[in-house]
């Protein structure tokens, strides 16, 4: 009965290891490059923005 328990626990901590490492963060972001070619050059120009997505700020809640 140990060893099931055991076995079960670790397979839960591995798991939340999994699901932790798998790519979920606290930043959601977009990048656009633009490259412009001119007879006087080329110019590339880069916006990024980021969008930091955790609890603090909620969506109101849906009005009945």
């Amino acid at each position: 009965m140990r060893k099931l328990i055991s076995v079960t626990m670790m397979g839960v901590v591995v798991m939340g290891f999994g699901m932790g490492l798998s790519g979920c963060s606290d930043e959601a972001g977009t990048k656009k490059e633009t490259t412009t070619t001119t007879p006087g050059g080329t110019t590339t120009t880069t916006d990024s923005s980021k969008v930091k997505t955790s609890g603090d700020n909620p969506p109101p809640p849906a009005k009945p």
